[in-house]
């Protein structure tokens, strides 16, 4: 009796083992992907960024400049 009850404990700790490593596995593919995302995300705001700062220098300047109105 003692032994088919150890049987069975180690049975039910190889199926909870083999359930963790799936979900170990599963979330460890899930955080692989975000972390490729989020370099991809930051490849792109660095870009637009750039592109930002290229357009924002090939504006023209209004006369003036940043000088306030007399009410000021």
């Amino acid at each position: 009796m003692m032994e088919k009850d150890i049987s069975t404990r180690i049975t039910r700790l190889e199926m909870l083992y083999s359930e963790q490593e799936y979900t170990v596995q599963a979330l460890n593919q899930i955080t692989t992907r975000q972390d490729h995302e989020i370099t991809q995300l930051r490849s792109d705001l660095q870009l637009l960024k750039q592109q930002y700062l290229d357009l924002k220098t090939d504006l023209p300047q209004p006369p003036g400049g940043d000088e306030k109105p007399p009410h000021y």
